[in-house]
């Protein structure tokens, strides 16, 4: 696979760092890591943020909040700002939320790199790849990859967006409006000789605006349920479709409540 270059900036900290096994990796303490790369490291109240790096006169001081208690999430915060040490030292000051840190697709272009610098730094594709290689999504795949890396399901289900090897339909949705969607691009590999047509069917949502009503995640806003759910739904719920179409689908809706967020995962089997 082509690393863009924050992916090859995080390889380039693990082989320095010696982190190239699921153990050593996961076993990583990511404030020792920060350490010995050149920055401070606290857990501080920062009043609703996430995560912040300050720089000043060379130096850096990376904060995480000190209200994280989801281990992941920790893990995940503190691999951004990382990144964004490792990377864009120029920027006197960072400061991030959870939905900036899981917002890959809109985000400014440091906050979509910091992302993808700790996405492969927590979990390498070469190693991501051999715990999910010839398997079909589902949610317990996502459970096992975010308990193996160590990461939370949001995470796992972007970087399988663009390292799994089962094409998927992602989308995003805060406070009820949709706020982007993605689908899987590489899939025209040895393994996958064709692309599944309902990859280049249209799609039904408009950015700004509610899910489909009858989705999983239209659903669960509606009757203001905070909870996952999966189940069989309609292909014509989120693409236009023809009548030859097989019209079944699964949606699998991943739910943050704290945050109002959910991503929806939508795929043939």
């Amino acid at each position: 696979m082509l690393l863009t270059k924050s992916e090859a900036a995080a390889r380039k900290v693990l082989l320095e760092c010696g982190l190239d096994e699921i153990n050593s990796l996961t076993n990583a303490n990511l404030r020792r890591l920060i350490l010995s790369r050149g920055a401070y490291y606290e857990e501080i109240d920062l009043k609703g943020k996430d995560g912040r790096i300050v720089t000043f006169e060379g130096r850096s001081i990376i904060s995480i909040s000190s209200a994280i208690t989801d281990r992941g999430k920790k893990r995940f915060t503190a691999a951004h700002e990382l990144g964004h040490f490792e990377m864009h030292k120029d920027l006197p000051v960072n400061v991030d939320t959870h939905y900036e840190l899981c917002n890959w697709y809109q985000s400014g272009i440091h906050e979509k790199e910091a992302n993808e610098f700790a996405s492969e730094l927590l979990m390498p594709f070469n190693l991501f790849n051999l715990q999910c290689k010839n398997q079909k999504f589902r949610p317990e795949l996502i459970d096992q990859l975010s308990n193996t890396f160590l990461v939370s399901k949001t995470a796992a289900i972007l970087k399988f967006v663009k390292s799994g090897n089962h094409p998927v339909f992602v989308v995003c949705t805060k406070d009820n409006k949709v706020k982007w969607w993605k689908m899987s691009k590489e899939m025209e590999t040895a393994e996958h000789e064709f692309i599944p047509n309902w990859l280049r069917y249209k799609v039904k949502v408009t950015a700004n605006l509610p899910p489909p009503v009858d989705s999983v995640v239209g659903q669960l806003f509606k009757t203001n349920q905070t909870q996952e759910r999966f189940q069989e739904i309609e292909k014509s719920t989120w693409f236009l479709t023809k009548p030859e179409d097989d019209p079944k689908m699964f949606e699998f809706c991943h739910f943050v409540p704290s945050y109002n967020f959910a991503l929806s995962v939508i795929w043939e089997d």
